[in-house]
């Protein structure tokens, strides 16, 4: 938690706490770095506050080095569109080539020189690629979302589903003595209601007299046929 303003300038005053200069500019945006940070050169490294207020840099070369440095361009001299750079962060030369914005530790003619792009440039690169992977990554994982949320409904209705069809199943079914039997004509009118076995010339012995209900039912009954040729037997008999 970052102390309250006036509290950090009287504590600043005092000596007990050190002033951190305040970066301006976005870190992620500033692919070059502080210019004293011996770790700029590293593509993966990303300058803070930190790398500012420790590394103080090297302001001149070693004298050792600079008569190595000048042998060696001395020995492989540089092209017209390369210059030579000092790095106040590493206390090291490197070689620029300002048509094509290539780097090289080593002079170009060296035959162990490696010209490559700048640390900057290649941070720049890995930032765009990490934000391309994430752009990916939060697709897909949209995507796995809205699939989930998919199979999520289908099963809670499902599971409706199958709650509704074993609750009918428990549901004892209960047979209204006022259902409408469309094969009744009495239904459709003033007609009062009669039983299966109604109509029929003699249903004593053929026929269940007691059955009611629909047409439909658990008992078996005699054929249509065999009610008709009762009757016919009955009529001859009473002739």
């Amino acid at each position: 938690m970052p102390l309250p303003a006036a509290l950090q300038a009287k504590l600043s005053k005092r000596g007990l706490i050190l002033e951190t200069p305040s970066l301006e500019k976005d870190t992620h945006n500033d692919y070059k770095g502080f210019i004293t940070c011996p770790n700029k050169s590293n593509q993966y490294h990303q300058c803070t506050n930190w790398c500012q207020v420790h590394w103080k840099g090297i302001p001149t070369p070693d004298p050792h080095y600079a008569r190595c440095a000048r042998r060696l361009i001395e020995k492989y001299p540089l092209p017209s569109n390369w210059t030579d750079v000092f790095d106040k962060g590493l206390g090291r030369y490197y070689y620029w080539n300002m048509e094509t914005d290539m780097v090289s530790w080593l002079p170009p003619k060296h035959p162990k020189s490696n010209p490559t792009d700048c640390a900057a440039k290649l941070r720049m690169k890995l930032h765009k690629e990490d934000e391309i992977e994430n752009s990916e990554n939060d697709r897909d994982l949209d995507r796995k979302k809205d699939r989930d949320r998919y199979y999520r409904d289908r099963r809670e209705r499902d599971d409706r589903d199958r709650k509704h069809k074993h609750d009918d199943r428990e549901r004892p079914w209960r047979k209204r003595n006022d259902d409408l039997d469309p094969m009744d004509p009495s239904a459709y009118s003033d007609i009062p209601r009669g039983t299966w076995s109604d109509g029929l010339e003699h249903n004593k012995s053929k026929a269940d007299s007691t059955a009611s209900g629909a047409l439909y039912q658990q008992r078996p009954y005699p054929s249509p046929g065999e009610v008709l040729s009762g009757n016919k037997l009955k009529k001859r008999r009473d002739s």
